[in-house]
């Protein structure tokens, strides 16, 4: 295929500079074992194709040069959303950003990830990009993984030997990197049933609400009365990968929220433990130590509200 006329412009020194896609072929498969044999054959020369809004980006920019994009586009049911009982929530690889943002299911059962969803780029995008190629790009901005990461979910993964359920917290290995083998692709997310009860929230700083995040960080709270039993806290753009801050879930989980002045010396020192726990840098779109500030702004807004919503009996 020659080089097709999609280029992408940025500025080097005084000079504009024009890249186009590189030269690839493209072959349409039609089932998941299709596609894990495509990838199989023909190891790291191919990638999946879906979406295509950060595989293609990266192609203009030659950080990743395929010489065969598989698209599965056609391959049925990935795109579906439905409830299990044993699984929880099963959202298809393919679904779409927007879909997923739309899905009366997800925003009555996980409104959090509804609410990931929306914050993920222009209307264009979400239009475009998938639930599949988000996780597998890896990226350490991924809108959805920090919320996905305080619901406990899991990446299921299919290749020639046959399938296996990743726990999102291992999936995602270094910037770009995941757990997924040559001749693996991501079929489902499985997302648990939260606590009943239990309240959540995602939250990003960003110069823009369709830019890649500086800072994201989501929060679910599980009260009991007035007694913390449970809190997650999951930190995104913020470390080589989003994590979940432990050691600032470690102080509030297990203590009393009264309602009165302690409690806001509470949620201060967690936010402060919380972006201790960060580890950003410097980069193009913030320095590390304004990252910081900015975890524990949006940690502390997250709790004020969540905590909030736990005492008027509101869902995730």
């Amino acid at each position: 295929m020659p080089d097709l006329a999609i280029s992408v412009c940025f500025q080097s020194g005084r000079k504009a500079v024009l890249l186009g896609l590189p030269e690839f072929d493209m072959v349409f498969s039609s089932t998941v074992e299709e596609t894990c044999s495509l990838l199989s054959r023909h190891g790291e020369s191919a990638k999946v194709f879906a979406g295509g809004t950060d595989l293609l980006t990266n192609m203009k920019l030659r950080r990743v040069v395929p010489r065969l994009l598989i698209n599965i586009k056609r391959v049925p049911d990935l795109d579906q959303i439905h409830e299990d009982a044993e699984a929880g929530l099963r959202i298809g690889a393919l679904a779409r950003i927007q879909s997923i943002k739309d899905s009366p299911l997800i925003v009555k059962r996980l409104p959090v990830v509804s609410q990931a969803a929306g914050m993920l780029g222009t209307t264009q995008i979400r239009h475009l990009g998938t639930l599949g190629g988000n996780l597998a790009n890896a990226s350490p901005s991924a809108e959805f993984v920090p919320p996905l990461l305080t619901l406990d979910a899991a990446v299921k993964c299919v290749g020639c030997r046959g399938e296996r359920l990743v726990p999102l917290d291992k999936f995602l290995v270094a910037p770009g990197e995941s757990a997924l083998q040559p001749d693996e692709v991501i079929t489902e997310v499985h997302v648990p049933e939260p606590p009943s009860g239990a309240q959540g929230i995602y939250l990003k700083h960003s110069f823009r609400r369709m830019d890649v995040s500086m800072a994201g960080a989501a929060v679910l709270v599980f009260l009991d009365g007035d007694c913390c039993r449970d809190i997650r806290i999951a930190l995104g753009a913020v470390a080589p990968i989003p994590f979940r801050a432990r050691k600032a879930e470690a102080v509030l989980r297990g203590k009393r929220l009264t309602g009165d002045r302690l409690d806001g010396e509470l949620v201060e020192e967690v936010a402060r433990v919380a972006a201790a726990e960060a580890l950003p840098i410097d980069d193009i779109r913030g320095y590390a130590s304004y990252r910081r500030k900015a975890v524990a702004l949006l940690v502390k807004h997250e709790l004020e509200q969540v905590t909030a919503g736990a005492r008027l009996g509101l869902g995730v």
